[in-house]
């Protein structure tokens, strides 16, 4: 797991990453703001902000990470602010960790956003599967309405058409319908 953590010093990224410790993480330490700004966030598997940061609080910091990573990020808030830092970065998917904290409840946190991450990522790959499942039976459905309107075809002799066209040539009913679509186009 490499983890990049930002924070106002030198001191509070070491404190942070002794306590991820037991995770065996890759931690990139970072506590100057322009060069957290430049640095390529989507290579980690997951970001830790502890606010305020040196020249900001850190709130547009974790605003422009989350359009720049699908990594989770872990923000660490004082406890009397760290509700009002939740609420003002609900939009980013952030998770907010109060301070002073335990070193277990750190790790569980990079844990469970670790395994949100993972489930995230699978929804992801599953949506693009079924939209380019529902993109193949667009296409195969306006083929089929080709060749019902030119070769006056029902649809489920369409259909059979499209079938037997794709068997017979060892290409998927997609491209056989491109091919149709292409044919039939005016």
């Amino acid at each position: 797991m490499k983890i990049f953590i930002n924070a106002k010093t030198e001191e509070s990224c070491k404190t942070v990453a002794a306590a991820l410790s037991e995770l065996s993480a890759d931690t990139v330490l970072c506590y100057s703001d322009e060069t957290a700004k430049a640095e390529e966030l989507s290579a980690y598997d997951a970001v830790v902000v502890s606010v305020p940061l040196r020249s900001e609080f850190g709130l547009d910091f974790v605003a422009e990470a989350s359009k720049r990573t699908s990594a989770p990020i872990i923000v660490l808030a004082r406890a009397d602010i760290a509700e009002d830092v939740q609420g003002r970065i609900k939009f980013t998917g952030a998770f907010v960790l109060a301070k002073p904290f335990s070193k277990s409840v750190l790790t569980q946190t990079v844990r469970m956003a670790a395994v949100a991450k993972e489930n995230i990522d699978r929804l992801e790959r599953e949506k693009t599967e079924l939209q380019g499942k529902l993109d193949d039976v667009r296409i195969v459905d306006r083929a089929k309405c080709c060749l019902i309107q030119y070769l006056n075809m029902t649809e489920e002799q369409a259909h059979k058409h499209i079938l037997k066209m794709a068997m017979d040539t060892r290409r998927n009913q997609r491209e056989t319908a491109e091919d149709i679509l292409k044919t039939y186009s005016v």
